[in-house]
């Protein structure tokens, strides 16, 4: 499809409204809830500030009936207000015309740090630890938990007997929750955000081709980890693997979380060498979604480990090679 004659899209109240309301139905959902910013974003951009924060600020009052009166807990609500953020952070770097990989970087960072002190102010002003207070939130919870240890024991899973035996001991569940709730609060984030930023950059592309616009979703499949974190990631690898001999299970805990934390920006890059490989082989269309998310679910820890390598091969130049001999 040419772009260059692509007009612009109508701006009517209807798609403004079905943008809202698609943002908090995908809250609703499990995985596809990762993409809940896009529309919410792409209405600020489409239709301006005023009418898309007011979009936002409608689905706020949509979540929170829903998430009071259908399901009779304000998680739902929460979770579109972090998603309500985001979509507005997304919206602020295309609309001011940031470089897109600096604005993910520290709005992402900005996130995670604030989310990391209201969480410490909350505890401190509860005069409670970590642990103490998911127990207490996992004791509240008893009745659900005893519904799902009775789906557990009914689906045979060979691993059914470990996570049962977790489930039975709240002290030991809350430890296992500490310990991974940072690298996957810092994963969650940055998937979410560089996900929906492409998808705002490539519709913005697409829908408003005729204005000049600096940057586009390439900005983002372009992304390279400076080398300097290699030496990062070899010391937290070192602490994943000796950290529990050498000083105790708090440094392979740490090294651990440098490893995921660091893994999800290798990720990106793998993913840009893995989106241009698939150009090359002239891979498009539906069958080309399959292939990428076949390979996200299944073999993403191999896109990280292939943006690492990215360093030293630079594995675009022989798609490049390659193209040119041909």
């Amino acid at each position: 499809m040419n772009t260059d004659v692509m007009q612009a899209p109508q701006l009517s109240t209807s798609r403004l409204l079905l943008l809202g309301a698609s943002s908090v139905i995908l809250c609703m959902s499990f995985i596809m809830a990762v993409f809940a910013p896009f529309p919410l974003a792409l209405a600020v951009v489409m239709y301006g500030r005023v009418k898309g924060y007011l979009t936002a600020a409608a689905g706020l009052v949509l979540s929170f009936g829903v998430a009071g009166f259908m399901y009779g807990d304000l998680t739902l609500f929460g979770f579109y207000a972090c998603v309500a953020l985001f979509a507005a952070a997304i919206a602020e770097v295309v609309l001011r015309g940031i470089p897109p990989v600096k604005g993910l970087v520290v709005f992402g960072m900005a996130f995670i740090l604030s989310m990391s002190g209201f969480f410490a102010v909350v505890l401190s002003s509860m005069q409670t630890t970590p642990t103490a207070f998911i127990v207490q939130q996992i004791e509240r919870s008893a009745d659900k938990i005893a519904e799902q240890k009775k789906a557990i024991e009914l689906s045979g899973d060979k691993d059914a007997i470990q996570v049962l035996q977790l489930l039975d001991r709240p002290d030991l569940l809350a430890a296992e929750m500490i310990e991974s709730f940072p690298s996957y609060l810092f994963m969650g984030v940055f998937l979410m955000l560089w996900f929906n930023m492409s998808l705002v950059l490539k519709s913005r592309r697409l829908l408003f081709s005729g204005n000049d616009y600096p940057y586009s979703e390439r900005e983002l499949l372009t992304f390279r980890v400076p080398f300097a974190f290699v030496a990062l990631l070899a010391l937290g690898l070192a602490a994943a693997v000796w950290g529990a001999q050498l000083v105790g299970p708090s440094l392979e805990v740490i090294g651990l979380t440098v490893v995921k934390c660091l893994g999800i920006f290798y990720f990106f890059q793998g993913f840009g060498v893995f989106s241009d490989l698939l150009n090359f082989a002239g891979i498009v269309g539906f069958f080309r979604t399959l292939i990428v998310v076949v390979t996200i679910f299944v073999g993403g820890y191999l896109i990280a480990v292939a943006g690492l390598f990215d360093n030293w091969f630079d594995f675009r130049k022989y798609f490049v090679k390659r193209n040119i001999e041909d």
